[in-house]
């Protein structure tokens, strides 16, 4: 059971030239669930979930993907709208978000499920939802409260339109570095939190606090980790005509966890003795999936048909 826990909203994306936003659901963590769903693993995902039309579109898309909803909040407040101008492959997001289902998911709502999520293989946590408030400080909480259980992943994927206080977010994100085992960041996000400070010395702060893995995405170029005692790999990307960008590192997590999975490492124990090998298998097949994300409008992860 890998538990993707955060936010899931529609997407009205326009490509250049296209008079009209066509709407394709989506949210970071809500992304990664599909992904995986579709890959074969055992997903579930954990968020609140709107009673409207949106809602009901999320919730057939998770069906239609085998992802499971036992960890849903059903809520009537609306659902988060992102609006997405793709140029050249490139989205530019426009929020709409003010008492969303998603962003007003409160610690009370989420404490029900403290218990079952420590008995799981992994939890995904990131995105929006550790930027906006009052949500980002029940995840938070939350993460709090069932770390050294089980491996957590996060993923920045910073968007500073929710970010009302970078002082506070970054405070936030120091302090996850405590309680979670994988960090996974693109290097536009890491510019944004950390400027011209040197990845490596920042990195192995975060391995000292207790991160077992640090994923840098680099875009087209590839991705590596950094672990251990100044250990590091680094696998290029797949060249491919990108569509949009649109869930590419969604679909990274989740290519990235199901490899750590089936290759039987996806426990803290063995995150601490990963080797090299098992590393780079992991980030080739990661990048994989997610180049067949960047070929096709909106977020659509590939099915595990589709790999061979």
């Amino acid at each position: 059971m890998i538990i993707c826990a955060g936010e899931s909203l529609i997407d009205m994306v326009s490509f250049k030239g296209e008079p009209e936003y066509t709407p394709h659901v989506g949210g970071s963590n809500f992304n990664s669930s599909i992904a995986l769903g579709r890959l074969g693993a055992d997903s579930y995902y954990f968020g609140a979930v709107s009673n409207d039309s949106y809602g009901e579109l999320i919730e057939n898309t998770l069906r239609h993907s085998k992802v499971k909803e036992d960890f849903i909040i059903k809520t009537n407040r609306p659902t988060t709208l992102a609006y997405a101008d793709v140029v050249n492959g490139i989205a530019e997001y426009t929020f709409v978000d003010e008492h969303s289902a998603g962003r007003l998911l409160d610690q009370k709502s989420l404490n029900p499920f403290i218990n079952r999520v420590k008995k799981a293989k992994a939890l995904l946590v990131g995105g929006i939802s550790l930027q906006a408030e009052p949500c980002g400080s029940s995840w938070q909480l939350f993460i709090e409260q069932v770390s050294g259980y089980l491996p957590i992943y996060f993923d920045a994927n910073v968007r500073p339109d929710f970010i009302e206080n970078k002082q506070n977010y970054i405070a936030r994100f120091i302090e996850l570095t405590y309680k979670v085992d994988i960090i996974k960041i693109s290097d536009e996000d890491y510019r944004y939190l950390y400027g011209a400070e040197d990845f490596n010395e920042v990195s192995k702060n975060w391995l000292d606090n207790g991160v077992k893995l640090v994923i840098l995405t680099l875009g087209s170029e590839g991705s590596k980790v950094i672990y251990g005692n100044d250990s590091e790999v680094f696998a290029e990307s797949q060249k491919v005509d990108v569509v949009d960008t649109i869930a590419a590192g969604d679909t990274f997590n989740a290519g990235f966890l199901l490899s750590l999975d089936q290759q039987g490492l996806l426990n803290r124990g063995s995150l601490n003795a990963i080797k090299n090998n098992q590393l780079i298998k992991a980030l080739n097949f990661a990048n994989k999936v997610a180049s067949i994300t960047v070929t096709r409008k909106g977020a659509n992860p590939p099915w595990h048909e589709e790999l061979s």
